[in-house]
């Protein structure tokens, strides 16, 4: 037994250090949303404030097969969306307010885990069946985007605009 015991502790401490040594996995948010990767279904694009044009916009398509209202992230969380955001906005010297809106022929919902790590969600506040979603004080750093489908096995062309502008709404 005394031939197993620094077998058995070796064995541990080897686990331990792959632990240790393993990159935490910091692309996958609590939820199974990727969350702080550099890879987006659509592509990334940088704002600066007081960026022009404004809105900045990315056509997008709708849709995926998670159901967001079961994620438990925050309220008014609908839709299905990807695991893999559909854009990533990087936005430095942010300003004192930032909207983020879809416009699109259809039923959308808007995901957004923005720089600090908090959860926004929408579905029609944008007076009518387009998400928008306001952050005052918004942190500069990554934003990541997912446009969701009300409906399961929708898929929705759109358009995801990002304005520093109160007139700019879907």
């Amino acid at each position: 037994m005394t031939k197993k015991v620094p077998f058995v502790l070796a064995a541990a401490l080897l686990a331990l250090v792959g632990l240790v040594a393993a990159p935490a996995d910091t692309g996958l948010a609590q939820a199974g949303l990727r969350i702080g990767g550099r890879a987006a279904n659509f592509g990334a694009f940088a704002v600066n404030g007081g960026f022009m044009p404004d809105p900045a916009t990315r056509n997008v398509v709708s849709g995926g097969n998670i159901d967001a209202s079961s994620l438990g992230l925050a309220p008014n969380c609908r839709g299905y969306v990807t695991a893999q955001p559909d854009v990533i906005v990087n936005y430095t010297n942010a300003r004192s307010w930032v909207r983020f809106f879809v416009r699109a022929g259809g039923d959308t919902t808007l995901v957004i885990n923005d720089a600090s790590g908090r959860w926004w969600c929408s579905d029609d506040e944008g007076g009518n069946l387009n998400p928008m979603i306001d952050i005052a004080n918004p942190p500069s750093g990554q934003y990541d985007v997912w446009i969701g489908s009300y409906r399961s096995g929708e898929q929705i062309r759109g358009t995801l605009a990002v304005t520093e502008l109160s007139s700019q709404r879907p």
